[in-house]
C-alpha cells in the first residue's frame, strides 16, 4: 500500500496483513525527517509508551519499542477498537 492509501489508519490500532501472509496487530505512524518520511510500527502498548515519553520529553530506548516498516509490504488493513 502507499502512504496515501493507508494514512487514515496512521496512529490507530489496526490489524495489518503483510504480503507474506503474516498478520500483525499494532500501530503505524509517519515521521518526517527533513525531506523524507519514515514509517514505524509498534504494538499498541509500546506505541502508548513512546507517545507518553514524547509528551514528557523523556528519553526512551526507541529501538526496543518500534520498527521501521515498508508500506509496500502491507496488503490489507483493518481498524480495531482501542
Amino acid at each position: 500500500m502507499e502512504a496515501r492509501e493507508i494514512q487514515t489508519f496512521f496512529e490507530k490500532h489496526c490489524k495489518f496483513k503483510l504480503r507474506s501472509g503474516k498478520e500483525i496487530f499494532g500501530v503505524i505512524w509517519e515521521v518526517e525527517n527533513g525531506r523524507s518520511k519514515e514509517h514505524y510500527f509498534a504494538s499498541i502498548f509500546n506505541h502508548r509508551l513512546y507517545k507518553k515519553a514524547q509528551r514528557n520529553n523523556e528519553y526512551v530506548e526507541v529501538e526496543r519499542l518500534m520498527y521501521t516498516v515498508n508500506l509496500d509490504e502491507i496488503v490489507h488493513v483493518e481498524r480495531l477498537v482501542s
